[in-house]
């Protein structure tokens, strides 16, 4: 009886990121992925969030690669449509996000002076340009955000796996043994019994490795529940932005990739049928839907990440919502969590870390909800009745009569620091700005911002940008002419 050391169940864009994550930090391991043959990819377009550069650096894949290989696009954050008075923007920028002690000082500039929310970053990332200047050699990127054709991506990772010698299995999986200690001995097909030391399971909504563990749902926090999924032509000038659209009964993404722009509407089924929703989106495309995939879930999470030798990764351990892209960061920093945990074998820390990572991103994506629109039942609904989480509600208390600082939250992985709920909130129109002006005015230094700011600006004219298309041509010609 040969064992290997991990078997990976799912080949996945959670299975592989995870084999690959796993591979690098244990390489006399060996490491195994099997996958489904039958299960097929949504294949409609797939965003990160800048962890897709830790993973990157971790493992040691070149970030242009992505967009050579992966047919992925630039992302410099999420635009929000309709969801508040004015559109915005969701992004972070380097010099835009500059601290003085845990206070972000550009932020509070920008709102106490009532400037429009897409001042907090560049104006060239709204018109879809990007700089040349980033890249002055082959690891670097104007930004660490992507949209990915998702069966490029999956075609690609599957061949950095084989490359780093992490064997893959085309089977079905039917049945699971345990030993006496109720760890798993195996997992079987048909034909053939497949031995591991520890197994992770990212077989996504199935949950084949974890059925029995309970499911803590957030369904009263958050009470979308569906969604449909379909293609459309590539554009003919890529957005640099994931779009996020409000509907009737939900809200609609738009990702622009290399091959074909990826479209879904995510929505409440006791709402609306799904046939309204159909034709809400024929009639916002002007046409009839091709491929559509639908889909339900329950928001929420495993009870435990980790139980004996089985650690549950992406859906099979949480799923929130498509809002703010957070399926593939979540893998990466899960396994992040995991990988300085194993070594110990340290489960019940690794299990209390794994849930603040949820929560961080459930707080965040909830908090997008705080909304005024009132125009359709769904959104009379989230406007008067949506119950916050105790985390948000926190949050909000502190944040009522200051803008939210640096330390306000401590999450080792997590996905998003106060900073980001800067523009959120701003956009939304939930801040006092009052108050805001009053914590700026104690520091006096709205001059020095000012110029700040105008320095933002000089720089940002001083280097030389393209339209986001123009640059993703330069590069696949550069690959093909060989430079």
């Amino acid at each position: 009886m040969k064992s290997d050391n991990i078997i990976v169940v799912g080949g996945g864009t959670a299975g592989l990121v995870s084999a690959l994550i796993l591979k690098t930090r244990f390489p006399l391991k060996k490491v195994k992925i099997i996958e489904s043959a039958n299960i097929g990819i949504v294949g409609v377009g797939e965003s990160s969030t800048e962890h897709w550069k830790d993973f990157c650096e971790f493992v040691g894949i070149p970030l242009l690669d992505v967009v050579l290989k992966a047919k992925a696009t630039f992302k410099y954050g999420v635009y929000f449509e309709g969801w508040g008075n004015d559109d915005f923007i969701h992004s972070l920028a380097p010099a835009y996000e500059d601290k003085i002690g845990n206070y972000y000082p550009v932020f509070a500039h920008i709102i106490s002076n009532h400037l429009h929310p897409n001042r907090m970053h560049p104006q060239r990332w709204m018109e879809n340009k990007v700089s040349l200047d980033a890249f002055n050699n082959y690891n670097n990127s104007p930004t660490y955000q992507f949209q990915f054709d998702t069966h490029a991506l999956n075609e690609y990772l599957h061949q950095v796996c084989r490359e780093r010698n992490i064997k893959i299995v085309y089977d079905d999986l039917i049945g699971i043994k345990y030993h006496r200690n109720k760890n798993i001995a195996l997992v079987s097909s048909n034909s053939i019994e497949y031995y591991a030391d520890f197994f992770i399971d990212c077989s996504g909504f199935k949950r084949f490795l974890t059925q029995d563990i309970p499911w803590i749902s957030y369904s009263e926090y958050l009470p979308l529940n569906s969604a449909i999924a379909f293609s459309t032509e590539k554009m003919g000038e890529y957005n640099t932005y994931t779009k996020s659209t409000t509907r009737k009964f939900g809200w609609s993404w738009t990702i622009p990739t290399q091959t074909r722009t990826g479209n879904g509407y995510v929505f409440c089924d006791r709402f609306v049928e799904e046939d309204r929703v159909y034709e809400e989106m024929e009639e916002a495309y002007g046409g009839k839907l091709n491929g559509v995939k639908s889909f339900k879930f329950d928001p929420g999470r495993l009870k435990t990440a980790w139980n004996k030798n089985c650690y549950a990764v992406g859906l099979s351990q949480s799923f929130v919502e498509p809002l703010e892209a957070t399926s593939i960061g979540s893998v990466i920093q899960q396994m992040f969590c995991f990988i300085h945990y194993l070594p110990s074998y340290d489960i019940n820390t690794c299990n209390k870390k794994v849930n603040v990572i949820f929560d961080n991103i459930f707080d965040f994506v909830q908090s997008h909800y705080l909304v005024k629109r009132e125009d359709t039942i769904f959104w009379k609904e989230i406007k008067y009745n949506l119950k916050l989480t105790d985390n948000l509600q926190n949050y909000l208390e502190l944040w009522k009569n200051r803008l939210p600082h640096s330390i306000d939250s401590n999450c080792d992985w997590g996905l998003f620091s106060p900073a980001n709920y800067i523009p959120i909130l701003y956009g939304l129109g939930w801040f006092n700005i009052d108050k805001i002006q009053e914590e700026y005015a104690e520091y006096n230094i709205d001059k020095q911002i000012e110029e700040h700011l105008r320095g933002c600006v000089e720089d940002e004219s001083s280097l030389i940008w393209v339209k986001h298309k123009e640059m993703i041509d330069i590069l696949c010609a550069t690959q093909q002419s060989g430079y």
